[in-house]
């Protein structure tokens, strides 16, 4: 025996109050679903609202601190595909000067810091 919800009840006194048994299966399963998709929206939108109060609530720094924690990952990962630019010049024997060779970012990799 399946459970229902309260949802699915309320669902189906609607249908019984707008259309009684006047409708057949078919047409009783589409308004159905319809009301369903209808709550499911319902839902969602509750759920963005929620997360968008949290958002204010926590103020400007919660947004700052996450700008921050994301630019350091790009950073790193920025970094990462550096070291493995180097790394595959010295395995493959490359006769370039990697110590000049401009990375990802257009940075030295001497010193680390963009060139003008």
């Amino acid at each position: 025996m399946m459970r229902m919800h309260a949802t699915e009840n309320i669902i189906e006194e609607i249908i019984a109050s707008t259309y009684g048994e006047q409708l057949d299966a078919r047409k009783r399963h589409v308004f159905g679903q319809a009301l369903q998709g209808l709550v499911r929206l319902a839902k969602a939108e509750q759920l963005l609202d929620i997360r968008l109060d949290a958002q204010r609530a926590a103020g400007p720094s919660g947004n700052a601190s996450a700008r921050r924690q994301t630019r350091a990952i790009l950073r790193r990962i920025g970094l990462d595909l550096e070291l493995d630019q180097v790394q595959r010049k010295l395995e493959f024997g490359d006769s370039t000067d990697i110590a000049a060779d401009d990375g990802p970012g257009g940075a030295d990799l001497r010193d680390g810091l963009p060139r003008d």
